[in-house]
């Protein structure tokens, strides 16, 4: 009966971890990118696993807010903002490509991961 306790509990624990796992590494937008908006403002924007999002430019200006995935885009929040924007994403050969869904935002392309 001890052995099919142990047992259990080990394979709840493997699944448990599997599932964390998978998770954290789902999200392939985590980690800090580096690249220039359509206008050529260097900008910076890290992307933290827990949701959260630092951005910076080359004038110094720092902001910081939350972030959420969902369908191909991914929904920016900055305090600095006042208002959510949502950009279409694409990583493709390690360069992140983020496409403005509105006609005012700048978008960025070719940002590479730091």
């Amino acid at each position: 009966m001890k052995k099919y306790v142990l047992s259990a509990l080990l394979v709840v624990m493997l699944l448990g971890s599997l599932i964390l796992l998978t998770a954290c590494g789902s999200n392939e937008l985590v980690g800090k990118w580096e690249g220039t908006t359509t206008d050529g403002l260097n900008t910076t924007f890290e992307f933290k696993g827990d949701g959260k999002v630092d951005y910076s430019n080359e004038y110094g200006f720092n902001s910081n807010g939350t972030y959420e995935v969902k369908d191909g885009e991914v929904k920016i929040s900055l305090e600095s903002w006042g208002e959510a924007k949502t950009y279409k994403y694409e990583i493709k050969d390690g360069k992140l490509k983020l496409t403005a869904t509105d006609k005012y935002s700048p978008s960025y392309d070719g940002m590479e991961k730091k």
